[in-house]
């Protein structure tokens, strides 16, 4: 089964509101999906959504981001997911 996100356009709030499975971040996170929903409902995870042009219209480019933790995920106009990384920066530096 090939991931997929749905992307929304009759959300009653958000114009092309997009809806990511939990399960799918929670996996990039090593979270579980109730953890996901309830640091995303605390501000610990955040997210930004980014929308293509030119040669990349119609694609999506959703991050989230969790302490020093990146997750990337690039969707196609139907919500298919082209990519996912993720980049984990590791413990900052120690202050002198």
């Amino acid at each position: 089964m090939t991931a997929q996100a749905l992307i929304r356009d009759d959300h009653p709030v958000h114009d092309d509101a997009i809806e990511v499975d939990a399960a799918l971040i929670a996996a990039a996170f090593d979270l579980t999906p109730d953890q996901v929903m309830r640091e995303l409902r605390h501000g610990v995870i955040t997210s930004r959504s980014e929308h293509g042009i030119d040669t990349d219209a119609g694609r999506r480019r959703l991050t989230f981001f969790r302490g020093r933790k990146r997750v990337r995920i690039v969707l196609d106009a139907g919500g298919a997911i082209l990519q996912q990384t993720s980049l984990d920066l590791g413990e900052p530096p120690p202050h002198r």
